[in-house]
């Protein structure tokens, strides 16, 4: 007990001990100019600063702390902490005027986190100061990066800068891509990259804004301009927080002095001087007032809505929010499946709702709750074309194959292939049924050969084997003889039933898939479902383009290639377009993309507790795969 209290009480000395072992350095070095100061002069220089220069410093002050409590709102989404927006905005404004001045950031900032909002633990206000932190020290690094490579700055900080801008697509893929471990049983999660440009954007007003203020408040005699001052304030403003000091006393002033060309170093100390009053200590005194009266205990709407049923809806697709992490965000009017990707806050289908405009106004600001991007997936003509009057950017991305059960006929022309394939199949001894009791091992063999065969298992609308999700779907069987060779399973509702999983043993026979879901077309019209949809295939985004066309071509033969629309379209299907939509084009590609990667890289199934569905990140109209 002794030694654990000895090695605290030793990090306690070297944290404390560190910053102000810095500060007594960077004093010794200053000593001199440091001498040649005196309250006079500094009173003689401030008497020399106009009213103008005065107000323009405070105006410029006011919009870098204001900026500065971006980063909070960002934290609270990006962490989910329910706060509202301007409560925690001002609450991070406060934070940091007392964090920068009085040093010890994180936890200094977490005290006046936690002392602001009532309904925010000491733990929370923690990770929000970590956060906060972190992300603007790398904004910082960025920033700080474009500005040495565009505005004349010290030689030796090329290479650096180049470095940090070369490794920025490195670091977009890897926040676009990589999952983190779990810390104490909760998953941590890299910021979206719609946060991460804000980060970016805001940090940039923020220092911005900073050096301006202390830069108006520079003697006119000054013979550098703003362009070189910039890029020295903002190495100044990197030393001062690597140090550690409080409010970065010491390596601020001797990191700008070291850098700036021919500066009467008084002049310099004596705008310094006059900075920091008006940037930390008068912002500080006004944060330690304000901290007397923290916000009031957050009211939160308590109304129960309840979640859709399944079993009533007249797409039966929602069903894949059963598998793939989504959830039904429910609101006074509209109900939306949510699938959330890295970037996406995806909306499958249609919202339910009689108010679409509304609705999707709702789906945007809820995303940016979430510090992601809007977007409607696999939507219908009537949806899209409502999006497309809000302003949104919308493509048509598949086409649905839709059946009639009370209308299909097999003798039908375009059924002709069908009835080959089916007679096939009763030649080779198929035996379709749909058991009571499912043969979950034996289907998990299949999977596995399947998989062999094919590749991976991708996510989406095609499904994954689990016996927990497919237990809540209807399930048809192929057999020969003893030997299970295939099964399919479809999303239910009263209304619809919607294609999902498809597996069989490679040397299945043909017709074997044909059989298992005309088995399912005569169950449907037997219990009077009104459609049936053998799920969507890729479209063409523009058929009168010839690169479009290629391009239609290429993804269709990594998705399943022709065969799956072949096999879909032997049952003579209606085609039904489907749409996808995005506030802006730039949120509508990157979308896309962020939904491609969580297809063809879902996250592994977990064991089953044989009582809920596995969650996992899926699709399938973006998958570049090799198999159907």
């Amino acid at each position: 007990m002794i030694q654990l209290s000895w090695a605290g009480g030793a990090r306690f000395a070297m944290r404390v001990g560190f910053p102000l072992g810095i500060l007594a350095l960077c004093l010794s070095l200053m000593a001199d100019r440091l001498a040649e100061m005196s309250i006079a002069q500094i009173t003689a220089q401030m008497a020399h600063v106009s009213a103008n220069q005065w107000t323009a410093a405070l105006a410029l002050t006011a919009v870098s702390l204001w900026a500065a409590g971006r980063y909070d709102v960002i934290a609270h989404r990006h962490l989910q902490t329910g706060i509202s927006r301007s409560h925690a905005a001002r609450s991070g404004t406060i934070a940091i005027c007392l964090a920068q001045t009085l040093g010890f950031g994180v936890f200094t900032g977490a005290l006046a986190r936690w002392r602001m909002l009532p309904d925010l633990s000491f733990a929370g206000a923690m990770a929000l100061s970590a956060f906060v932190t972190l992300s603007f020290m790398i904004g910082l690094l960025v920033v700080g990066a474009a500005v040495m490579l565009i505005l004349p700055a010290p030689g030796w900080t090329l290479f650096p800068a180049l470095a940090v801008m070369a490794g920025l697509p490195l670091l977009a893929y890897l926040f676009f891509t990589v999952k983190l471990p779990k810390v104490f049983g909760k998953s941590l999660r890299f910021p979206s990259l719609r946060a991460s440009g804000a980060i970016l954007l805001w940090t940039l007003v923020d220092v911005s804004a900073a050096a301006a203020a202390l830069f108006v408040l520079m003697p006119d005699a000054i013979s550098f301009g703003v362009a070189v001052f910039f890029p020295a304030y903002l190495l100044a403003l990197a030393a001062a927080l690597l140090s550690g000091t409080p409010g970065g006393v010491g390596p601020f002033e001797l990191t700008l002095l070291s850098i700036l060309p021919q500066a009467a170093s008084t002049d310099v100390l004596c705008a310094i001087v006059m900075f920091r009053v008006i940037y930390y200590a008068v912002p500080a005194l006004l944060a330690m007032l304000a901290m007397t009266r923290p916000f009031g205990s957050g009211s939160r709407d308590e109304t129960d809505l309840s979640a859709p049923d399944f079993s009533s809806l007249k797409r039966a697709e929602y069903g894949l929010i059963r598998q793939n992490g989504g959830f039904w965000h429910v609101t006074q009017n509209a109900a939306l499946a949510i699938w959330p990707t890295r970037q996406t806050h995806t909306a499958l289908c249609d919202p339910i709702t009689n108010d679409p405009a509304r609705a999707l106004v709702e789906h945007a600001r809820e995303a940016t709750a979430y510090n992601k991007i809007a977007v409607l997936y696999k939507c219908t003509s009537h949806i899209a074309l409502c999006a497309r009057k809000l302003g949104w950017s919308v493509l048509h991305i598949a086409d649905e194959a839709v059946l009639t059960p009370s209308e299909f006929d097999l003798d039908r022309p375009s059924c002709r292939s069908l009835r080959r394939k089916l007679r096939s199949a009763t030649k080779a001894g198929i035996v379709v049924r749909t058991p009571h009791v499912m043969p979950w091992e034996e289907m998990a063999r299949i999977d596995r050969e399947w998989q062999v065969a094919r590749g991976p298992a991708r996510g989406g609308t095609m499904g994954r084997f689990c016996p927990d999700y497919l237990s809540r779907q209807y399930v048809v069987i192929a057999s020969q003889g003893d030997q299970l060779l295939a099964y399919a399973s479809f999303h239910t509702s009263d209304h619809q039933w919607c294609l999902d999983v498809m597996r069989c043993l490679p040397d299945a026979p043909d017709g074997t898939m044909h059989t298992l879901v005309n088995h399912a077309i005569t169950a449907a019209r037997a219990r009077d479902i009104a459609q049936i949809s053998l799920a969507a295939t890729p479209a063409c985004l523009d058929p009168e383009n010839a690169f479009f066309r290629r391009l239609a071509r290429w993804v269709v033969s990594k998705s399943g290639g022709p065969g799956l629309r072949q096999f879909k379209s032997s049952f003579g299907p209606v085609w039904v377009p489907l749409y996808m939509a995005s506030p802006t084009a730039a949120g509508l590609t990157l979308s896309a993309a962020d939904i491609a990667y969580s297809v063809t890289h879902p996250e592994t199934l977990k064991p089953s507790n044989g009582s809920h569905p596995h969650n996992q990140d899926e699709n399938y109209e973006f998958v570049l795969s090799a198999h159907s």
